[in-house]
């Protein structure tokens, strides 16, 4: 697939990476707290939520793109150490060429790879959002998969990842089964359209083994420029329904992402 970076018609530092026909990432190199995606507003009330600005956070980020949330973590938290681990050599390139000097490690590897190499505990957070154009890696989301990333945490530490999916949601909702297997609390965070099946779009799940403070993650939901829905507990139990945790990539249902634009 093509890979090209384009400039922003609006911002004079904003650019965008298109991998074939999808907008695969954002960033304004002036602005890193500037979130274009919908989605990754929903990950920054997660991560402000689970973490008081300005303590460095040890993160890892399974796909880079233009590396928008480790640009806004950095912003967000200073003298954070933070990896990236992007597969695609043009990407990282492309990335690379926007700020030759970036607050973060950013290292061309598969993220499989990757994450089997990071040490047990020494993680304050992990970011997947992994794809190739638009069609999700699914090798970052069974059972064994999440126990690594559950065991690269530390006690308090946050998952984060986005799922781009449509109704009736298959691929969320195993994916929430199999985190809910892992992890002590689970939540989602949806935009009420999307949830109501009215078009395609990203689902955010986090995980942590710490309970996650549901009335400011709640609030920021609601009072942000991109308005949510939380889902937990029973909610989240009505939400999964059947869904069993998948224990191999055999298990995990095709999305309902590949046939519509993807809406990141």
């Amino acid at each position: 697939m093509r890979v090209e970076l384009l400039r922003d018609a609006e911002r004079p530092a904003g650019w965008w990476l298109m991998v074939g026909a999808s907008e695969q990432s954002f960033v304004d190199i002036d602005d890193p707290s500037h979130l274009e995606f919908e989605y990754v507003q929903l990950m920054s009330y997660v991560i402000e939520t689970a973490f008081p600005e300005d303590v460095p956070l040890a993160s890892l980020h399974l796909g880079g793109g233009l590396c928008t949330v480790p640009r806004w973590i950095a912003d967000r938290y200073p003298g954070s150490p933070q990896r990236v681990a992007e597969a695609s050599e043009e990407i990282a390139r492309l990335a690379l060429s926007l700020d030759p000097a970036p607050k973060f490690e950013l290292v061309v590897i598969d993220a499989m790879e990757e994450l089997s190499a990071t040490p047990a505990d020494s993680l304050d957070l992990l970011v997947s959002d992994v794809y190739t154009g638009p069609e999700t890696v699914m090798s970052v989301y069974p059972r064994p998969a999440l126990h690594a990333a559950h065991s690269a945490l530390q006690d308090e530490g946050v998952y984060v990842c986005n799922i781009s999916d449509a109704a009736p949601f298959a691929l969320a909702k195993t994916v929430a089964a199999t985190l809910r297997s892992l992890f002590a609390d689970v939540v989602l965070l949806v935009e009420p359209a999307v949830l109501r099946g009215r078009r395609s779009g990203n689902l955010v799940l986090a995980a942590s083994d710490l309970a996650f403070d549901r009335a400011e993650l709640a609030r920021r939901a609601a009072g942000g420029v991109v308005r949510a829905r939380v889902m937990a507990d029973g909610e989240l139990d009505t939400f999964v329904g059947a869904a069993a945790p998948a224990d191999d990539e055999s298990q995990l249902p095709r999305s309902g992402e590949s046939n519509l634009r993807r809406l990141r």
